[in-house]
């Protein structure tokens, strides 16, 4: 344990760049400011000595100013865009499915085959097992509302 808090600036920057690195795994820019904070704190800890809980109060303040700043320029340099079609139909309700995975009384877990594409399905009044089919009644996100068909 002395080992790593004699080299805890080393330490902070390892911890940055594999943070910086892990951000190619994980969704999102969160991740990446969270390493800019540590790669700050071990530079500041190499330059000045302090003691480990005032390395972990510069990480997060210095994280938090990474993520105001860094937010701020992404959302400015990466604008994100939205609109609404309105030539473009529901063409999934009122379709009869396969059911792959059995579907749950409102819990997400079952998995219909739409398209040739699995989607994640919920049901509001039965359980429906592997192999029934189902009507689409509606959709949020990626997740349908269906019914079971009777045959």
């Amino acid at each position: 344990m002395d080992f790593i808090f004699a080299n805890s600036p080393y330490v902070w920057i390892f911890l940055g760049i594999t943070l910086l690195f892990s951000e190619f795994l994980l969704p999102g820019t969160f991740v990446m400011f969270l390493g800019i904070g540590a790669i700050f704190t071990g530079i500041l800890t190499r330059l000045v000595p302090m003691e480990f809980y005032s390395q972990v109060v510069v990480w997060v303040v210095s994280s938090l100013v990474s993520i105001l700043v860094g937010g701020t320029a992404v959302k400015r340099f990466f604008k994100s865009e939205s609109s609404v079609d309105p030539f473009i139909q529901d063409d999934f309700l009122n379709q009869i499915v396969p059911v792959e995975t059995d579907i749950l009384v409102q819990r997400h877990g079952g998995k219909v085959r739409f398209q040739g594409t699995l989607w994640d399905a919920i049901s509001n009044d039965s359980k429906i097992p592997k192999g029934n089919f189902v009507r689409i009644l509606s959709r949020e996100n990626l997740t349908f509302t269906v019914e079971r068909v009777d045959s």
